[in-house]
């Protein structure tokens, strides 16, 4: 039997994990779920068929008789698909304060090379192209963007990420929250601290302090930042 998931989030991330979950056959989509739109506005068309905003994280009534005797929610799981990393922490935290036992998906593509002993947690993306090496460690609700390069020993913490592009070497620490842009490299044994972001391109060679930006080549700590400051856009 399929597994049935759902996506928090109706935006250009949440429509990249829907091609992921569409090309496992082992998923049976159900569709987005985004506070931010109106239940029932069009999200997506693929492929003939439309799927639609299911509502609020309170519509779905999480830890209701209707999430669990609704034929549609009965035995669901789901992954968030938000970029930023302090709102899929945010969106995780509204969903387990109505259901603790939620359970959180792990989507990796089929193109992606993994060892066998990586430790990959609840919740997290492994894009296409990814390769992660030996002794790695992904925490929960982390995205690994496509065609990155993570190496040996390695440990991203919890709500992390990186763009697409990222080459690390070994033993590199990405703090909680925390980000490295498209195209960086990281050189061998650096932490980069919690909520700090490391800039589009960088050269990381040096460890980065908790709650900065950092961008250059080699890199130069620019500014503080701030739990809700948009490094995406």
């Amino acid at each position: 039997m399929k597994k049935k998931i759902i996506i928090f989030g109706g935006g250009s991330h949440a429509k990249v994990i829907f091609h992921q979950i569409i090309e496992n056959k082992k998923y049976l989509f159900i569709g987005f779920v985004d506070d931010a739109k109106k239940k029932g506005e069009l999200i997506f068309s693929f492929n003939k068929k439309n799927y639609y905003n299911l509502g609020s994280i309170d519509d779905l009534d999480l830890k209701g008789k209707k999430f669990k005797s609704n034929n549609i929610l009965n035995n669901i799981s789901g992954i968030i698909g938000v970029g930023l990393n302090y709102l899929r922490k945010k969106i995780y935290n509204d969903v387990i304060k109505l259901n603790k036992k939620f359970r959180w998906e792990v989507i990796r593509s089929n193109t992606s090379i993994i060892n066998k002993d990586i430790e990959i947690g609840e919740g997290s993306l492994i894009m296409p192209g990814v390769i992660v090496n030996s002794g790695t460690i992904i925490g929960k609700h982390c995205i690994i963007n496509t065609s990155s390069s993570i190496d040996h020993d390695n440990h991203f913490e919890n709500f992390s990420s990186c763009g697409p592009g990222v080459i690390t070497g070994g033993n590199v620490k990405l703090g909680e929250l925390s980000h490295i842009g498209i195209g960086s490299v990281v050189k061998n044994n650096i932490k980069i601290g919690h909520n700090t972001v490391v800039g589009g391109n960088s050269f990381v060679n040096k460890n980065c302090d908790n709650n900065y930006f950092f961008y250059g080549t080699p890199i130069k700590k620019v500014k503080k930042k701030l739990i809700k400051d948009n490094y995406l856009k």
